[in-house]
């Protein structure tokens, strides 16, 4: 995913060349309607706020044995009463072989999850940087990885480059393998991580238009015809309009200060602090502010570039106010350093941005061992203080103060945070990673999604592994996302967690009847582990709703039958489908919907399509027969079930049966159903089970 410098997208971090044609396609909202924006109506509710709190004694050492009583927080000067309180203490083994982080949890809630994890995104610059110092910064990521990151940690990796600009390559994730095959990988040769190729196969979705295609579009070119940007209205500055004719490396340090500029705006919704490492030689200091030198009566003032300046500056602000702190670890060689004065070099704008966003600059990145093991002491112990606020839709920043009634302590909190603001107010990148948060993760950080049910099942179609989705959307459940835009996005993962499969629709929900919505899709896929993800979110409010499921395709048979999951129907008339169920799985769809949640409670009858594929036998007799159990009987009892063929045939190499299973009525609880098929012509057999629920 990359904020490149083609059309407009050097100032994106998830856009891959995202031109304003999308945006129109992804908020089609027309300026009369942006006018009449209070007809949305944004409730105020009721929520947790979560505050990150690192203290330390006067040396700088960690306090470990803080309590709740200790602490007090105020939200924009009211004093607020602590509910949730959780202490991260880190304890470092003499061999450094494992982190052992205590956590101490005082709540409120039930027993539950981690409050707050750590947050790290590694973002490695090539545009200021020189082949040995980006070696060595990779071994130094490297080295993080696998001896400073706890297993809680999420991580996330960046890069920053004169052509492509800002790229993500992994969001925020948990999965330190992945990690290091991207860090591993990173400048050596194409990689794609999760987010790089979500938004890429998204932006297919959404316009049916590639990528690199759309780039080729209305461009200005300079630094002799290399690069190419898109006109912008700060092209019309004289600043900018100079840097352009100039061509220099002046115009690299705009973009990039821009680029990380709206990058700091969209993590302000994330909570928590975001600790960035930035292996970097820095922008040389001269750039912004110029060289002021004395020789002897004679002296020359160079004040730098004001533009440059401003927007560097403004960069260090909202990375602090979007509580984002700077580890700058400089991969300037100190040797070759000697003899330069110290104004054309970068380490003064990497110690601004380390001490505005409240973190600490590490020069010589030699000794790296020695800094990454004080970025972990300085992150690795902290608390989080929750308290319940009335959260309003209105982008408002709230000040926090948080002190210790301890003597001798130094607090180091984040300063404030943003209350959401209407979708319709969000900017190009962040309704990116609004959507990518949704997809990606599986705690998503911009909102708490409603969840619905999923069921995938695979199959096989012409001696070819497939899969089936179904999905069932309770309108009653989403009811707030209905409106005239609304977006269904489909994605399928590998065991890698890597992309396979991104389908994207646009729906008009306000039109859609009362009652349940039925979703289903087939898509071809090789043998393996695979997890499907359906997101559906609006586009006028941005309010989202989630759906997941994990499944394994299976090789199809060389030899003999092979029986698939079945598909388990319920009796329900007056559905809508948003597409209609693949022929593959035919039945009466006014009569009958997927079953992809619960049995209503005293059922004694369920039908279900089965699908049975057979390899080499010329005229299969397959005979079906089934056992049910129910799990949480105190005995496990086996449940007789007697099966009727309400329909059967023959469709290519696969028998495709219509079945009614009856049985005893079924009280609550959760179902194995086991099916049996058997050709009684070779004596192959198969056998595959499902679980159901009964309310």
């Amino acid at each position: 995913m990359k904020i490149s410098n083609k059309r407009t997208i050097y100032l994106t971090l998830f856009i891959v060349l995202f031109t304003l044609f999308l945006i129109s396609n992804l908020n089609p909202v027309s300026l009369q309607e942006r006018k009449n924006k209070n007809t949305l109506q944004y409730e105020v509710t009721v929520t947790l706020k979560l505050v990150q709190v690192y203290v330390t004694d006067k040396k700088g050492n960690p306090m470990k044995d803080l309590k709740k009583e200790d602490f007090f927080i105020s939200d924009n000067g009211k004093q607020k009463s602590i509910t949730e309180f959780e202490r991260h203490i880190l304890h470092l083994p003499p061999s450094k072989t494992e982190v052992q982080p205590e956590i101490i949890q005082e709540s409120q809630l039930p027993a539950s999850p981690e409050l707050m994890s750590r947050k790290f995104f590694l973002l490695f610059d090539f545009a200021y940087n020189n082949p040995r110092g980006i070696k060595k910064a990779k071994k130094a990521a490297l080295h993080f990885i696998d001896t400073e990151l706890q297993p809680t940690d999420e991580v996330g990796v960046l890069s920053y480059s004169a052509i492509k600009s800002l790229t993500l390559h992994e969001y925020l994730t948990t999965d330190r393998t992945k990690i290091r095959q991207i860090v591993d990988s990173i400048g050596m040769k194409a990689i794609s991580g999760r987010a790089e190729s979500f938004e890429e196969e998204y932006w297919r979705s959404a316009t049916a238009v590639n990528p690199s295609d759309a780039s080729k579009q209305g461009n200005v070119k300079f630094l002799e015809g290399i690069v190419q940007v898109p006109h912008t209205p700060e092209f019309d500055t004289p600043g900018f309009s100079k840097f352009a004719d100039q061509g220099d490396s002046r115009l690299q340090a705009l973009f990039f200060s821009r680029g990380m500029t709206d990058f700091a705006k969209a993590l302000r919704y994330i909570p928590g602090y975001k600790h960035i490492l930035f292996f970097s030689s820095g922008i040389p200091y001269s750039l912004l502010y110029g060289i002021q030198k004395s020789y002897g009566t004679f002296h020359r003032a160079n004040w730098g570039e004001p533009l440059l300046r401003q927007r560097y500056e403004e960069m260090c602000k909202e990375l602090a106010a979007s509580n984002s702190t700077i580890y700058p670890l400089e991969t300037e060689d100190p040797a070759t350093k000697i003899g330069f004065d110290s104004h054309v070099l970068g380490t003064y704008t990497l110690q601004k941005m380390a001490s505005s966003t409240g973190g600490k600059y590490f020069g010589n990145i030699n000794s790296y061992e020695k800094h990454l093991e004080k970025i972990q002491k300085l992150t690795g112990s902290y608390y989080v203080l929750g308290y319940y606020i009335d959260e309003k839709w209105d982008g408002e920043y709230h000040k926090i103060k948080v002190k210790v009634n301890r003597p001798g302590c130094k607090v180091h909190a984040q300063k404030g945070y943003f209350n959401p603001k209407p979708f319709i107010e969000y900017s190009k990148l962040e309704k990116m990673l609004h959507l990518v948060d949704l997809a990606l993760s599986e705690k998503p950080l911009f909102q708490t999604p409603v969840h619905f049910a999923l069921k995938a099942l695979p199959c096989s179609i012409k001696g070819k592994p497939n899969l089936a989705v179904f999905s069932k959307i309770p309108m009653e459940k989403i009811q707030e996302f209905s409106g005239r835009y609304v977006e269904i996005v489909s994605i399928i993962f590998d065991k890698e967690n890597n992309i396979v499969k991104i389908e994207r629709e646009k729906k008009d929900f306000s039109k859609l009847p009362k009652g349940n919505i039925y979703y289903s899709s087939l898509v071809s896929l090789n043998p393996g582990d695979y997890k499907c993800r359906l997101v559906i979110r609006n586009l006028e409010t941005g309010r989202g709703a989630v759906a997941s499921s994990s499944v394994k395709v299976p090789k199809c048979p060389d030899y003999g039958i092979k029986l698939y999951s079945p598909l388990l129907l319920k009796p329900e008339k007056g559905v809508f489908y948003l597409k209609k169920p693949s022929a593959i799985y035919a039945f009466d769809s006014s009569q009958y919907s997927p079953l992809v949640e619960q049995l209503d409670q005293r059922t004694n009858k369920v039908l279900a399509v089965v699908r049975c594929s057979f390899s080499s036998i010329q005229q299969p007799d397959i005979k079906l027969s089934a056992n049910l159990i129910h799990h949480l009987a105190d005995t496990g009892k086996t449940i007789p079930v007697f099966i009727s063929i309400l329909n059967q045939y023959q469709e290519d190499d696969t028998e495709i049966f219509l079945i009614e299973l009856q049985t005893e009525e079924l009280q609550s609880g959760e179902y194995f159903l086991y099916l049996f098929a058997e050709d009684m012509l070779t004596q192959s057999r198969s056998l595959v089970s499902t679980t159901f629920k009964v309310k």
